[in-house]
């Protein structure tokens, strides 16, 4: 049975349903989270060691799928280096030793394997830190996907834009149905959707890219 590991685990999160839905594709999920709750596997990924331990612990896994994300709030002059910093190990850095580990456990394993990382467009006016973090992510997966093609593994980022997942306030919830091309707000069904596919068997041909599961809000007019 194919096994994938899915960080960033919560109630109500889009790793949530990612797991849901890879399960009912016949999936085995290792399902991780932080802080610990109701997550299989627990690890604080701005620390370095988390990373190797969190491998050893669900041992061989034929898929990545990074959906965890450390986020504050903060503009230019707010965010101070130590909360820039604590972004750029949870993000950027904690994708970059996932992808690392991951590859070097794979090996030449035959059929290949699968990375799928999360980022967010920008602008993110406010959130500067958690901006920069995730723009990192987007270019390591390109150049992943570039240098391990040749070896059957598929790299590619997913940007779901607004989606619900708890976080929005009635307000905040009706402006982005509102603006929404669509007419409604995304949820975390609907990306555990793509997900799915590019972990399937149809997604082998889909490598290198930046999709964005968003229901237009980036490309179409409100």
């Amino acid at each position: 049975m194919r096994r994938a590991l899915v960080t960033g685990v919560r109630e109500g999160g889009i790793a949530e349903a990612i797991c849901s839905r890879l399960k009912k594709e016949g999936w085995n999920v290792a399902a991780s989270g932080w802080p610990p709750g109701n997550a299989q596997f627990s690890a604080d990924l701005a620390e370095p060691q988390a990373v190797a331990r969190l491998f050893d612990e669900t041992g061989h896994v034929d898929a990545l799928v990074t959906a965890h994300a450390h986020w504050t709030g903060g503009g230019l002059l707010e965010t101070s280096v130590d909360e820039f910093d604590r972004h750029l190990a949870a993000n950027s850095r904690g994708v970059f030793l996932l992808c690392r580990e991951f590859v070097a456990r794979l090996g030449k394993s035959e059929g290949g394997g699968r990375i799928v990382n999360f980022v967010s467009g920008p602008p993110l006016p406010g959130e500067v830190a958690y901006a920069a973090s995730k723009g990192a992510i987007q270019w390591l997966t390109l150049s992943v996907a570039a240098e391990f093609a040749h070896l059957g593994i598929t790299a590619n980022a997913i940007d779901p834009g607004p989606t619900d997942t708890g976080w929005m306030g009635p307000e905040t919830a009706q402006n982005i149905r509102a603006r929404s091309p669509l007419g409604r707000i995304g949820t975390p069904d609907d990306v555990a959707g793509l997900v799915a596919f590019l972990l399937g068997p149809e997604g082998g041909w889909i490598t290198g890219q930046t999709l964005r599961c968003d229901g237009g809000w980036s490309a179409l007019p409100a």
